[in-house]
């Protein structure tokens, strides 16, 4: 039997925020197509991760009523917790650079004061099953969800430390997106990002 390593966040290189968004026909709550980070799929690389190394993810659901399951191809990750933003409408505006007081910017989450808008909301406990190394995770809406992904594989092949026994820039390389397949099979989910 394999024993995995376990999670530890500090081995992170680097933090992102990866915001989902759903858009909606004008006038209607008609969702039309989600994005990630803002941008379609067919949009360039916003992210470049490296082969061997782990990322924090702070994956921002800023849909209003629906999970969605984040799916990250050639990657591992551990769902570390799972925070509910407070004035959710206002974080929003901000991020999509909406905000009437013309604060913040497009994804840009500091700017747009996460952490205030996490103080106070409930930590949700990630569930006993949801405790080990997956590549899927159904982020609540109006959420954060602080994922550890680890860019190599768990187990380590003969003389490849970190490393696939392929070439991982050989692409598609790492893609990431929502994992409800009718969204998938309409290309209206997300982005996908190359190392």
């Amino acid at each position: 039997m394999s024993w995995y390593p376990k999670p530890d966040a500090r081995e992170a290189v680097v933090t992102r925020h990866i915001a989902m968004y759903k858009y909606a026909k004008k006038g209607t709550d008609e969702p039309t197509h989600m994005y990630l980070n803002g941008v379609p799929y067919t949009d360039p690389v916003t992210e470049t991760p490296q082969e061997g190394t782990s990322e924090l993810w702070e994956v921002i659901n800023l849909t209003n009523d629906d999970n969605h399951p984040l799916h990250v191809h050639l990657a591992v990750f551990a769902v570390l917790k799972q925070r509910s933003l407070q004035r959710v409408d206002e974080f929003r505006d901000c991020m999509q650079g909406s905000a009437s007081s013309g604060a913040g910017g497009r994804n840009d989450a500091l700017a747009c004061g996460m952490q205030r808008h996490l103080a106070g909301g409930r930590t949700r406990a990630v569930p006993r099953q949801e405790r080990g190394w997956k590549n899927v995770f159904k982020v609540r809406p109006s959420t954060v969800a602080t994922l550890l992904v680890r860019f190599m594989p768990l187990e380590e092949s003969s003389g490849n430390s970190g490393r696939f026994p392929f070439d991982v820039t050989a692409g598609p390389g790492y893609v990431y997106h929502c994992h409800i397949l009718d969204r998938e099979d309409n290309e209206i989910t997300c982005l996908c990002w190359f190392c």
